[in-house]
C-alpha cells in the first residue's frame, strides 16, 4: 500500500535521499577516516565533498516537496481567474498589441481596426461588458 505523500515525484525522493546517504558517508569518511597516501591527507577533501553533495540534495528535496503540494479545485479557480481591473486592462491590452506585431515590429492595422470595431460596438449596443468567447473577464469566487 503505497503512501500518499510519497506517491508522487517518486524519482527526486530517491535522488535525494541517495544523494544524502552518499554525502553524508562521504562526510563521515573524512571526518573519522585516516586518509593518507603519499603523504598526503584526504580527509578535507572528502569533507568538502560530502558536505557539497548533501547540499545538492536539496534540489530533490524541493523538487519532491513543491510535486507533492495538493490545491483544491475551489482554490486554484479562483486564483487563476481573470480579474477585472484597472491594471488588468492595461496588461492585456500591451499584451495584444505585442501579440498583433507581424515580422516588421508593426502591429498589423486590419486586425487593429477590426477590434476596434468590435470594441466599438459592444459599446454602442450597451453592452461594454460582454467580449469575445475565452478572452473576457471571468467571476471570481472569492474565498470566505
Amino acid at each position: 500500500m503505497p503512501l500518499s505523500g510519497l506517491s508522487r515525484c517518486t524519482y527526486a525522493l530517491w535522488l535525494a535521499v541517495v544523494l544524502d546517504v552518499v554525502g553524508l558517508a562521504t562526510l563521515l569518511v573524512g571526518v573519522f577516516g585516516n586518509l593518507q597516501r603519499g603523504g598526503r591527507d584526504y580527509g578535507d577533501m572528502l569533507i568538502y565533498t560530502g558536505a557539497i553533495v548533501v547540499f545538492v540534495s536539496l534540489i530533490g528535496w524541493v523538487f519532491w516537496y513543491t510535486g507533492n503540494i495538493e490545491i483544491s479545485l475551489e482554490e486554484l479557480a479562483s486564483d487563476y481567474c481573470v480579474k477585472d481591473s484597472k491594471l488588468h486592462r492595461i496588461v492585456r491590452k500591451i499584451s495584444r498589441s505585442i501579440s498583433l506585431r507581424n515580422g516588421n515590429g508593426r502591429a498589423d492595422r486590419a486586425t487593429l481596426r477590426r477590434e476596434a470595431g468590435q470594441r466599438q460596438s459592444r459599446w454602442e449596443s450597451g453592452h461594454p461588458e460582454e467580449e469575445e468567447a475565452g478572452e473576457g473577464p471571468q467571476e471570481c469566487a472569492t474565498m470566505g
